[in-house]
């Protein structure tokens, strides 16, 4: 029995020295996921956050604590091989990817490439009060915070706020070769960053005692949307009629109403997948002159008998036509019993106030709103429009986080979608779109929705929208028009328009105003093989749909802040016309670049002018880029016997995965999807394609028609094929 002890003791003495190391002005002790240091009185966190990013953590405590965030996706769990590298005074952690150390004598951290090269060579820190601040130098143009401080792409702030059509996150990559995102103990109080316009010091705030800094290698911008979608989370899909068209307005007046406009689509051959209602759906009178109390049977939580007397009839009729439901919802109550109710639980946000909005972090609450939403659900609402959430940073996030969970348990593995006014980091992976807020019917509006939706994408939020006409007033002819060309290239496709302006139906608007917004609608439904592919790409890889021309040429200073033109995917260059007359410029970059309706070739890197009429689109297509064009619909879900067209744009050797899946459950989480990945031999002239995956329902495109200039091959599809062009 004694020489058992003695051999514990040992072997304690044992572990002890293997986990901790002394030393003169340090203590390094080796942790699951990296290592502890005590350095200039404080005790630092070296580790790995995932199997791509470091994690820089400072506390004063004794014992550093985790950071619960919701901005971080804990489900995870990949996480890299790591070594401890210990040459007094420096410390740190090695991985495939890079390393980060720390000069315990001096307090002075690191960041290291896969190759060695220094990415950050003179991190500090420091402690002010109620404030933590991590400091370095670093050149380099800054992307990825959003578009609230500046729609400009390169940054040098980020306020990490939320307002009307606008958010900031604390999220930027460096075009030196690596990304940082930083998290502070309260995520309603983010941190923030800053670099001096022309200087070089850059500084991070976080509000409390703690502070979490990720950090990561990304050579590219690809590289750096990679390792953000694995630390905060994959961007879900929405349903795959939600990538259609959406008709949104502030007042459908009655059933009648509702049901002509229907009619009206269908008949004049408009696409469209869905109908969007404001506050008439569910109520009489907007809540906006309502007080502290609110008013006496204001309904939050049932259908308005003037719009929808058979609410469950009304929304099935509607669905049989391929028109889904999507209703407005606020962040607040009117009904005095039920604000009574609120008060009584703790359930707003400033019980004490006039301020009726909501606390949806608290799970009582949630559980509550649940209950209130169910009947809702099960009468057939599919999607929801979340509007007026500024009042704290995660409202969206919470207030999202209580629909999802409502229904995955209502419509256990139907998609969940929302469309929303603002965002945070975390919010892509429920399945999330942010629109570009209420803005105004004027070009100079029109012209800033590539600019905000192009930052949105660098800031992680992958799906996009806005107002197509603008909200606030009734737009031209021309310029609907136009505005409708635009939204043919964005994530998500939605008009709206406020109260008492002309609504933003295409036949309202004359008969060539509706044959050029017709033609837009078609356009955006043949494209939609290839756009909801570059969703399951986003869902795989982290790269956007709707992507700065900077991310494929960074090297050509002319697109480095370029927002009046984007690409789709790689190879589709979207230039929409965005100013009265039909006229303006563009610039196509050091590529072969074919016209979209001509086929006329250009040599990059150009700048061209063009003067379109109201129903032309300036588009370009990439030498090496697959297009799969499928017919036109009037809605996603209308299937067809016409063959899948395969568009070649030869030069160059190119690649497309093409994806298809039944497009509304999360089976495609579990890989039940059927990839077609195209490719192309420019030097044979050979079009190949193989298929993988077990989905197989009816709406595969079971044949295909390729098409290389004007010469057209039609082929089955199988599991394999080629078609040879001479």
């Amino acid at each position: 029995m004694k020489n058992k002890k003695v051999q514990l003791i040992l072997m304690l003495i044992a572990i002890i020295q293997a986990a901790t190391v002394f030393f003169a002005n340090a203590q390094i002790t080796k942790i699951p996921h990296g290592i502890l240091v005590k350095a200039g009185g404080k005790q630092i966190g070296l580790t790995t956050a995932n199997d791509a990013a470091f994690c820089l953590s400072l506390n004063d405590s004794i014992a550093l604590s985790a950071i619960k965030s919701v901005f971080i996706d804990n489900s995870n769990k990949a996480a890299a091989q790591f070594t401890v590298i210990s040459a007094a005074p420096s410390y740190g952690i090695k991985t495939p990817y890079g390393k980060l150390m720390i000069n315990t004598g001096t307090g002075t951290w690191s960041l290291y490439d896969a190759a060695g090269r220094v990415l950050i060579p003179d991190g500090a820190y420091s402690t002010n009060g109620n404030t933590v601040q991590i400091t370095y130098s670093t050149k380099g143009m800054l992307y990825g915070s959003g578009n609230r401080t500046s729609k400009e792409l390169e940054k040098n702030e980020s306020a990490s706020t939320v307002w009307n059509g606008a958010a900031d996150i604390p999220y930027f990559w460096n075009s030196l070769g690596y990304s940082a995102f930083g998290v502070s103990a309260n995520d309603d109080k983010p941190t923030t960053w800053n670099r001096a316009k022309g200087k070089t010091d850059l500084t991070w705030k976080f509000t409390g005692k703690e502070a979490n800094l990720y950090l990561w290698p990304a050579k590219t911008i690809y590289d750096g949307a990679s390792g953000y979608v694995k630390l905060t989370g994959r961007p879900k899909l929405p349903p795959r009629w939600a990538f259609g068209y959406l008709q949104s307005q502030w007042g459908w007046a009655d059933s009648t109403y509702v049901a002509n406009v229907a009619t009206k689509f269908r008949t004049h051959t408009l696409p469209v997948d869905a109908f969007i209602f404001d506050f008439e759906w569910y109520t009489t009178t907007p809540d906006y002159s309502l007080g502290r109390d609110g008013k006496v049977g204001f309904t939050d939580f049932t259908f308005n008998p003037k719009v929808f007397p058979s609410p469950a009839r009304q929304i099935a009729d509607l669905k049989s036509q391929g028109i889904k439901f999507i209703g407005i919802r606020k962040p607040r109550l009117g009904s005095t019993t039920l604000l009574d109710t609120a008060r009584k639980n703790g359930w707003l946000i400033s019980p004490k106030t006039d301020n009726r909005d909501l606390n949806y972090s608290n799970s009582g609450l949630r559980k509550w709103y649940d209950e209130k939403n169910r009947p809702l659900i099960k009468a057939g609402v599919d999607a929801w429009w979340d509007d007026e959430g500024e009042s704290y940073y995660t409202c969206y996030y919470w207030w999202n986080t209580a629909q999802y969970d409502l229904l995955a348990s209502a419509r256990p593995n139907y998609r969940h979608f929302t469309l929303n006014r603002a965002f945070s980091p975390g919010t892509q992976r429920l399945g999330y779109c942010t629109w570009s807020g209420d803005i105004p019917s004027t070009w100079p509006s029109l012209a800033e929705v590539p600019m905000d939706l192009l930052n949105f994408s660098l800031a992680g939020m992958y799906y996009g929208s806005c107002d197509i006409g603008g909200f606030q007033g009734t737009p031209t002819k021309e310029m609907l028009v136009r505005w409708f060309q635009a939204g043919v290239f964005l994530p998500i496709m939605r008009s709206h328009s406020n109260i008492g302006t002309t609504a933003r139906f295409p036949y309202l608007w004359g008969t060539d105003g509706e044959a050029a917004m017709r033609k837009a609608l078609d356009l955006r439904y043949q494209l939609l093989p290839y756009i909801y592919s570059l969703g399951h790409e986003a869902y795989t890889t982290g790269a956007p749909i709707m992507r700065p021309l900077v991310m494929e040429f960074p090297a050509d200073t002319t697109v480095a802040n370029m927002r009046d033109e984007w690409l789709v995917g790689k190879g589709l260059l979207a230039a929409p016309v965005l100013n009265e007359g039909g006229k303006r410029t563009i610039y196509l970059p050091n590529d072969t670049w074919f016209n979209y309706y001509t086929g006329e070739v250009i040599r990059g890197p150009k700048t061209i002018s063009v003067d379109k009429a109201l129903d032309e689109i300036p588009v370009y297509v990439r030498a090496g880029t697959i297009l799969p064009i499928g017919p036109v619909v009037q809605y996603s879900e209308q299937t067809s016997a016409t063959p899948l067209e395969i568009h070649i744009y030869p030069g160059k050797n190119g690649t497309f995965k093409m994806v298809e899946d039944d497009g509304v459950s999360y089976n495609y989480t579990k890989g039940n999807t059927r990839t077609t990945t195209y490719s192309w031999n420019d030097a044979t002239k050979t079009l190949s394609w193989k298929v993988s995956g077990a989905y197989a329902g009816k709406n595969v495109y079971k044949s295909i028609k390729a098409v290389l200039g004007k010469a057209e091959k039609t082929a089955l599809v199988g599991n394999t094929g080629s078609l040879v062009f001479k």
